[in-house]
């Protein structure tokens, strides 16, 4: 039995000085354990993206990183993707950020699913301010968004939140992530869906010190092993490079972030 999905997008988006807006419309099929793609001739009739908004939100960026930082990459878009799959279709609305900053050989890194940028703004401050690195403290507070680039590859107990859709039309429920992934998750129809838990939140445990030196940026994307970020702690700002260490408090936030099949924020002490 075969499987086919199909999608319709239409999105605009900021790359660096250039605007760029995009149709598509594509079907996969799986059968037989063949996983087969082609892009569609079709018009694509949905709402157009908020192209102004995307625009004041780039401008923004560049406005936050000023010199003697540079920007070397800047993406915001927005897009619109009603799906089908079956006899089931389903329409989403999605803004993405991703912003890359660097002072010297260092690069934050930024990936937001809204275009507001107090997480950003923190961030840049304080890269503004690097001295030279040092060796991790004993204790750190890695801020939320930092916290849930982590929850995928983090040994602590999280939970799946409900959903409407995964990337095969059936429900997403909130669980315990635990075991194997129930649903399917489909980052592009060009590409085979993979078992994925969607929207992870960390079930709260123990106090997170505010006081403690805190991560506010990522140096470079997560690894099961250590975290290399950008620490402010009383006056100073440095780079460190962090060995996954058992954590001990976690605090959940509302804030949604672009990391897998989404994450919500946490704050982790280590």
């Amino acid at each position: 039995m075969s499987e086919v999905y199909r999608k319709w997008g239409r999105s605009v988006r900021r790359e660096g000085p250039h605007l760029v807006m995009v149709d598509e419309a594509g079907e996969a099929v799986e059968a037989g354990g063949i996983f087969r793609t082609r892009a569609l001739g079709e018009d694509v009739d949905l709402r157009a993206p908020d192209t102004a908004a995307v625009e004041q939100a780039a401008r923004e960026i560049e406005s936050i990183a000023t010199s003697p930082l540079s920007i070397e990459r800047l993406l915001v878009s927005e897009g619109t993707v009603r799906h089908q799959f079956g006899d089931q279709t389903w329409t989403d609305t999605a803004r993405r950020v991703h912003v890359s900053v660097a002072s010297g050989p260092l690069r934050a890194i930024f990936d937001l699913a809204e275009f507001r940028f107090e997480t950003l703004r923190s961030g840049i401050a304080a890269l503004a301010r690097v001295g030279k690195e040092r060796k991790p403290p004993k204790r750190i507070r890695l801020a939320e968004h930092i916290g849930a680039a982590l929850l995928a590859f983090a040994p602590l107990a999280k939970i799946q939140s409900a959903a409407p859709h995964d990337g095969k039309g059936e429900a997403i429920l909130e669980q315990l992530a635990l075991h194997e992934p129930p649903n399917s998750f489909r980052p592009s129809y060009r590409i085979r869906p993979r078992r994925a838990w969607f929207h992870l939140r960390v079930a709260p445990f123990g106090v997170v010190e505010s006081g403690l030196p805190a991560a506010v940026a990522l140096l470079a994307p997560v690894s099961r092993r250590e975290l290399r970020v950008l620490c402010v702690d009383g006056r100073s700002v440095y780079a460190t490079t962090v060995p996954m260490r058992p954590i001990i408090a976690a605090r959940p936030t509302s804030n949604w972030y672009p990391y897998g099949a989404g994450a919500f924020g946490a704050e982790l002490m280590l």
